[in-house]
């Protein structure tokens, strides 16, 4: 089999169809003698700020162990969200084990049916990390956390349970009210496990807490601890947090005030380890450490002339924090180049966004899950300036640089397809800046 149409099997596959109990999960992976058995777990699930989450914890604990970042989506392809070592899981290693799983999958087929494209890509990574003898995994839950393919692990092999950002996405699946989105999230808190949250709604907390009652989990907020911002703006972050009567002062190189909240939540979870001797580290290296973990597409400054930022903001909860990030900057003019897919809430995210934005630039991402421009160019007419459609992202920021100012901001959000667009340009040298 070529690589190519291993790509087109998986992407073939039914995207979010689940089994129950993840019995397609736990099946094929006895076929690999549970490859999940012999490594250790930090999970993380929400709906905002995993990705980055997951990120700082792996930049931080592959300077002293063998580590494995399973994330998603992948920025330019499915390979991307499979690390150990600072790279990506190769293309031939990926055919490999591909081509293992779709044998070992016929022995499964009649009974429990197929995998969908979560559990193949999953399956992949869990074999995948095995085989390079990871010790540690920093594994981020695609959607939800309860049903999702990665909640698999044995509770003896989850050192932590992450839970990031909750906010309104994904309703057909995971329910249409914050408790029940929460209670699908608070589905990877495993029996006497440790749980710790950045959030801060009583309602989402309530779910979490009778969540951790009935497994015996404790659980920590890092809401409660004492910060203090020192600075957020284009070059990054500093900030001193409080442990335990001890001040640490930390810096980002990763711009925003939600990598601070970010960054807050994944050194905690890490000091919680530490003094529960979970992890042996040295605390103070981690705050240094963190300080070069950047993040792609997330408050992402590609270019400095002209200014283009990236952000994956992808629901309302996402839309909402990058507009407050983005009253830390100055800038003349907003020209914004969004896309949004069929299943957010589109017209209150381009309302929220729109309003501050001088030109809104609409691409068409010819995917089958992306909204009809014609719908979008509709919705945005209400609250934006001026609304343009463009057949491509490239086309849009074609049109825009040549205009844009040195005091001028290019925002490229909406969707995390088209921030992988952008890569994909950049990957294949198709854009005409630096």
């Amino acid at each position: 089999m070529i690589y190519k149409k291993l790509i087109d099997n998986i992407e073939n596959r039914v995207g979010k169809f689940k089994s129950k109990g993840n019995i397609r999960m736990i099946k094929i992976l006895e076929h690999f003698d549970n490859p999940c058995d012999s490594m250790k777990f930090i999970h993380i699930a929400g709906t905002n700020g995993k990705g980055s989450t997951s990120y700082f914890l792996y930049e931080i604990l592959k300077s002293k162990f063998k580590v494995g970042l399973y994330t998603s989506p992948g920025l330019t392809s499915y390979r991307d969200r499979i690390v150990v070592g600072d790279l990506r899981i190769s293309q031939s290693e990926f055919l490999s084990i591909g081509e293992e799983i779709l044998e070992k999958e016929k022995l499964i087929l009649d009974r429990y049916g197929e995998l969908n494209k979560f559990e193949f890509l999953t399956t992949i990574a869990f074999i995948y990390f095995k085989r390079k003898n990871c010790q540690l995994v920093v594994l981020e839950v695609g959607m939800g956390g309860r049903c999702d393919s990665t909640n698999i692990i044995k509770a003896e092999n989850k050192l932590i349970s992450i839970i990031t950002s909750i906010s309104y996405d994904h309703m057909q699946y995971l329910g249409n009210t914050i408790e029940e989105i929460s209670s699908e999230k608070a589905g990877i808190i495993c029996q006497n496990g440790i749980v710790v949250t950045s959030n801060k709604d009583k309602k989402i907390l309530k779910v979490l807490q009778d969540e951790c009652k009935k497994k015996n989990a404790s659980i920590y907020y890092s809401k409660d601890l004492c910060v203090k911002i020192l600075k957020s703006d284009l070059q990054g972050s500093k900030f001193i947090l409080n442990l335990e009567k001890k001040d640490y002062e930390i810096s980002l190189d990763q711009i925003g005030l939600y990598q601070i909240e970010n960054s807050i939540l994944c050194l905690y979870s890490l000091f919680i380890l530490i003094k529960k001797a979970l992890i042996d580290f040295d605390f103070l290296k981690a705050t240094k450490l963190i300080k070069d973990a950047k993040w792609k597409g997330r408050m992402d400054l590609v270019s400095k002339n002209p200014r283009i930022l990236l952000d994956g903001a992808h629901n309302i909860g996402g839309i909402e924090k990058l507009r407050d990030n983005l009253k830390l900057f100055y800038f003349d003019k907003l020209y914004l180049v969004s896309s949004i897919l069929k299943d957010k809430d589109h017209k209150k995210m381009l309302e929220e966004i729109g309003e501050i934005a001088d030109l809104l630039i609409l691409v068409d991402l010819e995917s089958k899950s992306n909204e009809d421009i014609e719908i979008l160019e509709k919705e945005a007419q209400i609250s934006v300036k001026k609304v343009m459609c463009k057949s491509s992202l490239k086309e849009a920021l074609n049109y825009i640089v040549p205009m844009a100012r040195p005091d001028d901001l290019i925002l490229v959000s909406g969707s995390l397809q088209l921030i992988k667009e952008f890569y994909i340009l950049k990957e294949m040298d198709e854009l005409s800046y630096d």
